[in-house]
């Protein structure tokens, strides 16, 4: 069976656990993406769902932002046939055709996955949502009040009860001092997305509070980085059961089995997993990610 590389799904996408201020408003979907909000419609057609047109609109004004976003100017055809060597990741492909990688703004990018450490898709965007709403600027879209993500200043300002207030916990110390790292200029995102796949994630490992896993979701979705492979639980799940990996003890816990992986272990893992896919490792991993969740009956 053939794979229609050209079907793009942008709900799917946009709810696989890769970009997390999305919400739906009556026939709308609304994003928060940097100093924008952005709207996606779909006309659904009855006979030709798979075609009914999509209109993209932002405000203020960027004409464009989907190519953009969903990484429209990516080799698609190219990357899926590259990695759909593998069956499990071929049969994703088949299932959950449409599915994109997304290219986010990078400080959007590094502040929300710092916040999305070791908590569930729910509790990381009602973390975000509260930070907007809290640091950001308000806009108004057709009556309905948005706010933006907070800048780095915005967040520098902030002192540690104000975050935590939002729900961030003990992330608030890590989240100052990103903030802090980013105005000092010691983190440039253009020099990151310069540097190779390992330099750049050593500069990331170096601030507070980010991890190899949420260095490698930084690198697979706002820099560049498509052989990235993140590896949280779902995966270790998805390697032990597939690819018969070794991925370390598992800790009880009330709804199943958590993989815990020292620094050595993930290192090899991911190294593993990249070294099989390839340049676009990434891209399985996505896959591999939403089909281990879509099997669980997760909700994103």
């Amino acid at each position: 069976m053939s794979i229609n590389a050209d079907y793009f799904n942008p709900e799917l996408t946009i709810n696989s656990g890769q970009m997390f201020l999305w919400q739906k408003m009556r026939d709308a979907w609304y994003g928060i993406h940097n100093d924008r909000v952005l709207k996606l419609s779909i006309e659904e057609r009855p006979n030709d769902l798979d075609n009914s047109p999509i209109k993209y609109e932002s405000f203020p004004e960027d004409r464009g932002w989907e190519k953009k976003l969903f990484r429209m100017d990516d080799d698609i055809d190219k990357i899926l046939n590259t990695i759909s060597f593998d069956p499990l990741v071929h049969n994703s492909i088949m299932r959950f055709g449409g599915l994109r990688v997304m290219r986010q703004d990078p400080i959007q990018c590094m502040f929300s996955f710092l916040c999305a450490s070791n908590i569930n898709i729910q509790r990381i965007r009602k973390i975000l949502f509260n930070l907007c709403k809290q640091f950001g600027k308000k806009i108004t879209v057709n009556g309905d009040q948005f706010f933006t993500f907070p800048t780095p200043r915005d967040l520098h300002e902030a002192n540690i009860s104000e975050l935590v207030t939002c729900g961030t916990g003990y992330r608030a110390k890590s989240i100052k001092m990103l903030a802090t790292t980013i105005l000092n200029g010691e983190i440039v995102p253009g020099e990151l997305i310069r540097m190779k796949y390992e330099d750049a994630k050593r500069a990331l490992l170096g601030i507070h509070g980010i991890g190899e896993k949420t260095a490698d979701c930084i690198l697979l979705f706002s820099l560049e980085k498509l052989e990235a492979f993140p590896i949280d639980t779902w995966i270790a799940r998805i390697i032990s059961h597939t690819y018969e990996l070794p991925v370390g003890k598992k800790k009880a816990r009330a709804n199943g089995h958590n993989h815990h992986l020292s620094h050595q272990q993930y290192r090899y893992l991911s190294s593993s997993m990249r070294m099989y896919f390839g340049i676009y490792a990434g891209y399985a991993q996505q896959y591999l990610y939403y089909y281990s969740r879509h099997i669980a009956g997760r909700k994103w």
